[in-house]
Parts: structure tokens; sequence; C-alpha cells
């Protein structure tokens, strides 16, 4: 397939004029209106000129193509061009229209905090069909004051957000690349993928319109920080990856629960090796959330800890179900239980309106020095609990309180209220080799009694959070590499 080369358009905020041809440095336009009053084509680009600075809106027309996207970047030397939308509605704004790459950008969009819907880049298609190929890299989003408001059939707010929306055409998109950002300051969603096109059979049948999937998405090596909700949410989605991101610093400016990172409505997702803190107490945030309308989620390899709030949520609201989850070889350190009135919400957080069946909760590391409660259930909620190393307060002990769940082959340390029925339970010292200091500390001392003593996981051949092959019979917890001495 022949590529098109395209043309390099400019644009500089402090010295350029509109009335130029913009094809060279020296003939650079000047203002955003400009560069979104040009119809781009295939293989074309704009970049700013860095250590300049835009206000307004950058709102581009034409589309690209796989193979020869639209580019948007900069060029010359110095600190990133810098655009602030100055309270509009998204500061780059991509509306029905795909094949586009945006690079080392500054994006800000400042306003007062008023409860307005804003985002820093927000790509909406309604009633568009498939939008194919987009990239958001190395991009500095920050600043972006807007609202709590996270359902999809509503105005949403946030960083980076990608909606497929309306009710005459089915709508999609095919192909999201999001990584390698930094996004502070924002609210709502950090990073947010959403669509109207939701409703499907009895796992979510409160959405609107038929069920449309997104396909070939992926968030990965992001630093989001200091959001007002979720930090990265991706909804409606077939087998979505997110991966090795950052989220410190989520559910700030909220009126309603909130985590970290969560999929929702989707198939296969996969959410692994991210790093989550910093998540407040009130409202309740959790670092994960195995919410309404997955299908087969696996939460693997990730390391959560000193949240105000909880580890993990199984939570399924009134008329609507999940179907499948695996939560396997995490490593939550002094993340927190909390009481809220006469409701206790614990580490692992299991109940909601609604169940979440099938679901598989094996080989983690779940330790808390700083809560009372570590599990606790609602009756419509059961869970395998295998492999796993508990590991409560020092002295005064923490609690498991789990009437549904099933519990095998598990160490329980400082837990003074156990589970019954646990097949395999150790009760000992697990010996870590430096408990508290992240994901390294909980390998495991030659001696440790979790050492050979866990059950195998069926269909389970894998890794462990270290990479390490899994020996059989395997350790208990997250380790399962030779021992340290």
């Amino acid at each position: 397939m022949t590529t098109r080369t395209g043309t390099r358009y400019h644009l500089d905020c402090r010295s350029g004029d509109d009335a130029k041809a913009g094809t060279s440095p020296t003939t650079a336009w000047r203002t955003l209106a400009k560069a979104s009053s040009v119809t781009f084509r295939p293989g074309d680009s704009l970049v700013l000129r860095r250590g300049t600075a835009c206000s307004g809106v950058l709102k581009p027309q034409g589309s690209g193509t796989a193979s020869a996207p639209i580019r948007i970047g900069a060029y010359g030397r110095g600190a990133l061009p810098a655009v602030d939308g100055g309270g509009a509605r998204a500061t780059v704004l991509l509306e029905n229209v795909q094949g586009y790459e945006i690079r080392d950008l500054d994006v800000s969009n400042r306003a007062q905090a008023d409860g307005t819907a804003r985002a820093g880049i927000y790509v909406l298609l309604t009633d568009y069909g498939t939008g194919s190929h987009y990239v958001v890299d190395r991009v500095k989003v920050h600043d972006v004051p807007g609202c709590d408001c996270l359902q999809a059939e509503k105005e949403n707010a946030g960083g980076v957000i990608f909606k497929a929306a309306g009710s005459a055409k089915p709508t999609t998109f095919s192909g999201i690349r999001v990584t390698r950002n930094q996004i502070s300051a924002i609210d709502n969603l950090g990073v947010g993928v959403l669509s109207t096109w939701s409703r499907r059979d009895d796992l979510y049948p409160a959405g609107t319109n038929s069920y449309v999937p997104i396909t070939n998405v992926r968030v990965a090596g992001n630093r989001v920080g200091d959001t007002g909700g979720d930090g990265i949410m991706v909804s409606n989605a077939t087998e979505p990856r997110i991966d090795h991101n950052l989220v410190n610093g989520f559910g700030r400016r909220a009126y309603m629960a909130h985590a970290a990172i969560l999929a929702f409505n989707s198939d296969r997702a996969v959410v692994e090796y991210n790093e989550v803190t910093g998540g407040v107490s009130s409202p309740p945030s959790f670092a994960f959330s195995v919410d309404a309308g997955n299908r087969d989620l696996t939460y693997q390899y990730n390391y959560s800890h000193d949240n105000a709030g909880p580890f993990m949520l199984f939570c399924a609201f009134a008329g609507t179900y999940g179907d499948g989850a695996t939560i396997r070889y995490n490593v939550s350190q002094d993340d927190k239980d909390l009481l809220i009135g006469n409701f206790d919400i614990p580490v692992v957080a299991n109940g909601c309106d609604d169940p979440i069946k099938n679901v598989k909760f094996y080989n983690n590391v779940i330790r808390s020095t700083v809560a009372e409660r570590l599990v606790r259930s609602l009756p419509h909620t059961p869970i395998a609990f295998s492999n796993n190393i508990f590991s409560g307060r020092p002295g005064a002990g923490s609690t498991i309180v789990d009437s549904v769940s099933t519990f095998d082959h598990n160490l329980y340390e400082n837990v003074s209220t156990l589970p019954s029925g646990d097949h395999g339970a150790v009760n000992a010292d697990p010996r870590f080799t430096r408990p508290g200091t992240g994901p390294l500390g909980y390998r495991l001392q030659c001696g440790s009694p979790a050492i050979g003593t866990g059950a195998a996981i069926p269909g389970f051949t894998g890794r462990d959070l270290f990479g390490n092959r899994v020996p059989n019979p395997p350790n208990i917890g997250v380790f399962q590499g030779a021992c340290v001495r």
C-alpha cells in the first residue's frame, strides 16, 4: 500500500501570521482558529512551536487513516507548546473524525470550578459508525476543572475522553492508544473510554441503545494524579488492556464513590502491572473495582498501597451483574477499611446490590497494618479465595467475615477472626523479605511456611508477579521463585 506524504503545517501563536501558507516555520500560522479552519488530509501534520502558548480551542477538520494518520505535535526547541482552552467544552476536540495521532503538547483548560463538564482532549463520535486509529502519546494534560459527572448518557469531564454517542447509527471506536501521558488536576476522569451504545442482555440492561463494542484499546504507561473522580475507566470494550500506569491521588473532588482503575461493561478486559496510591476515604474510593456488565475480567500483577480507601470492590448495582472475574498476583499494602455510618467497607469489599458471579481470587497478598476488616461479604457474591496471604494488624489483629465464599490453602497472619472451612490453611508468619516496602518485599525467605503449600489452580500455567514460573504445588502468595536467603 502506498502511503501519502502529506503537508506539514506550522502554528506559532507568538509570532505567526494567519495570512501566510503555514507550510514552513517562517510562514507559520498564528491562531488555533486558523488551524481549525483547514481540512487536513491523510498524511498531513500540524506542529506547534515549542516554547509558545496558545489560547482557545483546537478542532481540526478532516480525517486520516491508520497508514497515513494526521499528526499533531511540536517543532523547534524548548518547552512543550501549551494550549489552554480557557473553560471551553474541550481544549482539543476531535469530533466525527478519525485517523489522528497527538503527541508532545501541554494541554490545559483553566476556568472556575463551577460544575461545568470540560475536557482536555475530547474525541467524540456521534452517529458516525466506526472511527479508527487514535493515538494520544507523551501529552501533558492538567488543570481541567469540571464536574463529578460519570454517566455516559450525560456530559462528561476529564483529561482525555473518548466517547461514542448518538442513537441513529451504531457508533464505536476501533484502535485507541493512550500512552506515556502525564495527567493531573482533572475532574472527573483522568482517562475515560465511554459509550452510549451500551445496553446488552441481562448483564447491563440499564444502558442506552443496543450494544456496540469498542475494540483494540490500550491505556499504558500513563502517570495520572489528583483526579476528582476515577483515574482510568474503559467501558464497552472487547479485550481492552490497561497496564503499567501509575495513579496517585483519585476521588478527591467527588460526591460519589470512584476507583483508580476499572473496566466497565466490557469483555475479557486485562488490568495489569499498575500502581495505585492516594485514594481518599470519603466518598469511598477503591483502588480497583469489579463492576457491572463485565465478562471474564482479569486484575493481575498490580500494586496498591497506602490508600485511605479499600483495595478492591465487587459491585454490580441493582438490575445488573458481572460474570467471571479473576484477581491474581496482586499486592495490597496498607490499604484502609472504612466505617461509614453503620456500613463497614473492608479492604476487599465483597458485595453491592446484585452479584458478581464466578469470581476467583488467588495468590494475592493482602497486608494491612492499619485495617480492622480485611474481607467482608454480602450473601449474593461468593468468591473462591485460594493461595492468598492475609496479614492484618500486629497485636490487635484484623477480621475476615465471609459466610458465603470458599477458602482454600490461604495463609493468615495477625487475623483474629478466621473464615471457616479453609482446607490447607496456614496460620503463621509468612516470612516475607521486607514487608511494607513494595512488591519486592513480598518475596519469601527460605523456611517460609508459604513455600510449596499452595493448591494448584486449574487452568493457570502462567507466571508470578516477578516473572517466575509457577511450580506444582505452588507457593502461597505472589512469589513463586527460589527462596531468598
